[in-house]
């Protein structure tokens, strides 16, 4: 073997380890998306029931699936759980996020947070977790339920809708991210509409206030885990893939933002 084939074989060598200990980081960070308590459905194309709204393969407005690149991005495997969170289903993932959980009106057989769940969900939390709960304003989500995993960590949802946005006048949900701020490092300007306001106690402690001085975004350290709630689903493709919005409007950089901070938020012995 020449010097030329030694140089290529060891080329080739170094690019599939090199591919190994990528695939390996990947498969190490898992953010779980749930899919039991937001389980809208509608018929595709072909008559198919699929679960839609917030997902990370929906690459429709309502999608998460610009927001999900982030993630593969920054190492994170994407994934959903279809089913009802246990110790077991929960024990392989670094982040599981809560969105939107379903109301009557939006589902035929909604799924609530109950107290098994709520137990199941903070203990999980407890032992390293990061949980990231997102929620609507009033009406477009189940709060009442929610709020009973929320409160463990010293928050509530308000159930009411505030930034309140008509037509396309953005201005009126403009948040504007202060100097400094140790979680938004890149995004200056973000676009949060209609979102519930946040109630908070301790051990939890607000992140990001709108300009009237309501809560949007709160921080709540439980055990070895931390819980990042979310007054509204915020990050969803109409709003981050800079087709409706103003130049002006950060939010898919607010969405890197917020997952290197997650990142941040996960043990080293969960990494």
């Amino acid at each position: 073997m020449n010097k030329f084939h030694l140089m290529v074989s060891g080329m080739l060598v170094f690019a599939a380890l090199n591919s190994n200990a990528q695939n390996k980081k990947t498969d190490s960070l898992t953010v779980m998306l749930d899919s039991y308590f937001n389980n809208e459905t509608k018929k595709d194309q072909a008559g198919k029931l699929v679960s839609w709204h917030y997902k990370w393969e929906e690459q429709t407005n309502g999608g998460f699936s610009l927001w999900g690149k982030e993630f593969n991005k920054a190492g994170f495997k994407t994934s959903t759980l279809y089913a009802a969170p246990t110790a077991q289903n929960l024990k392989g993932s670094s982040v599981y996020i809560i969105v939107d959980p379903d109301t009557e009106k939006e589902s035929s057989d909604p799924k609530f947070m109950e107290a098994d769940y709520v137990k199941t969900i903070s203990g999980w939390v407890k032992k390293g977790g990061v949980l990231v709960l997102m929620g609507n304003d009033v009406g477009n989500a189940e709060l009442e339920h929610f709020n009973s995993l929320a409160k463990v960590f010293g928050v509530q949802f308000n159930q009411d809708s505030k930034g309140k946005v008509t037509g396309d006048q953005f201005e009126m949900g403009k948040i504007m991210v202060p100097a400094g701020d140790p979680v938004f490092k890149t995004a200056k300007q973000l676009f949060i509409k209609e979102f519930s306001s946040l109630a908070i106690t301790a051990p939890a402690k607000s992140v990001l206030k709108d300009r009237e001085g309501n809560n949007v975004i709160a921080l709540s350290a439980y055990g070895k885990g931390s819980v990042i709630i979310i007054g509204d689903p915020w990050l969803y493709n109409e709003y981050v893939d800079g087709k409706r919005l103003a130049a002006p409007y950060d939010n898919l950089k607010a969405g890197t933002d917020l997952i290197h901070w997650i990142s941040s938020l996960i043990p080293a012995g969960k990494k």
